[in-house]
């Protein structure tokens, strides 16, 4: 039987920290709409907060689902996919022979992952994620015990994206010749989008690759878009408007750079609803596989 998809975010933090009143938060988005959830403690700490979001928003789900979830905590992000396995190995040591701290919470936060399938990501906080950028209020309020403003209406809407992408480019030694690779995943099924080119910059190569990708998918209607390219994210998500305003001039006035591929880019996304997210590292599941294959396009 195939198990329901489910998008998490998450946020949690103490102020001051450590030992400040704290508050955590968490988005889950599902077909059938976003459910918001939130709680606060009087004296805390950010790691805490941020493992209690985690663990409330998967205890949080009627049934075992398969889970896209994002954190801006590198400490659950890296825990949870790097250290704990060791962790529980050594009876909750750490490498070094010491208690693990906050282990009652790792053990709440393994224990319920145990039922799901999750891919864990990593996005950086107060950056172009709506959804980060909420968890991060809701979180906030609920520490200073005040009442969140409502969700803005785009976030109201029910049904995660249709498609997940994860745009990965890499220039080759030298820098005359690049790859990219596109990895599309649909409701768990995933194509590939590749190929070489010889643009003169990594900037180049990944708006080629994001835009010819786009122009190659027809059956959907919305879908995040991830890269570890600052340049692209922050393009396509606060940079456009104002030079398309501005008559593709940079505020500063002078021309836009790589102005014909980012025209190409705005015409291909105008097809869908589209999430930009920034990934600082591509290093799990579909985005280090599009990283790969970007690598092995660079040198053949």
């Amino acid at each position: 039987m195939t198990k329901p998809h489910v998008t998490i975010y998450s946020d949690g933090g103490a102020k001051p920290n450590p030992n400040g009143p704290g508050g955590w938060a968490a988005l889950l988005i599902s077909d059938s709409g976003i459910r918001e959830i939130s709680g606060r403690a009087e004296s805390t700490t950010n790691n805490r907060m941020e493992l209690t979001a985690a663990i409330e928003a998967l205890d949080a789900l009627n049934e075992a689902s398969e889970v896209e979830f994002h954190t801006d905590s590198q400490y659950v992000k890296n825990g949870i996919s790097e250290w704990l396995a060791g962790w529980v190995r050594k009876g909750w040591k750490t490498a070094g022979g010491e208690p693990v701290k906050n282990q009652d919470l790792w053990e709440r936060l393994h224990r319920a992952t145990q039922r799901h399938a999750i891919r864990w990501n990593w996005v950086k906080g107060h950056a172009t994620s709506v959804y980060n950028n909420r968890v991060d209020e809701l979180a906030t309020a609920a520490r200073e015990g005040v009442k969140a403003s409502p969700a803005p209406a785009r976030e109201q809407k029910p049904a995660t994206a249709d498609a997940s992408v994860y745009v990965y480019a890499h220039m080759a030694a030298g820098g005359k010749r690049g790859g990219w690779c596109a990895v599309v995943v649909r409701g768990g099924e995933q194509t590939v989008y590749g190929g070489s080119e010889n643009p003169t910059s990594s900037n180049q190569l990944v708006l080629i690759g994001c835009a010819q990708t786009l122009e190659k998918l027809n059956d959907i209607q919305s879908c995040v878009v991830q890269s570890d390219s600052e340049y692209l994210i922050n393009g396509m998500s606060k940079w456009l408007a104002g030079w398309m305003k501005k008559g593709w001039k940079t505020a500063s006035g002078d021309p836009v750079k790589n102005q014909e591929l980012w025209k190409r880019l705005h015409e291909a996304a105008q097809a869908y609803a589209i999430e930009w997210q920034y990934l600082e590292k591509f290093e799990d599941g579909y985005a280090k596989q599009a990283a790969q294959i970007a690598r092995e396009n660079a040198t053949t």
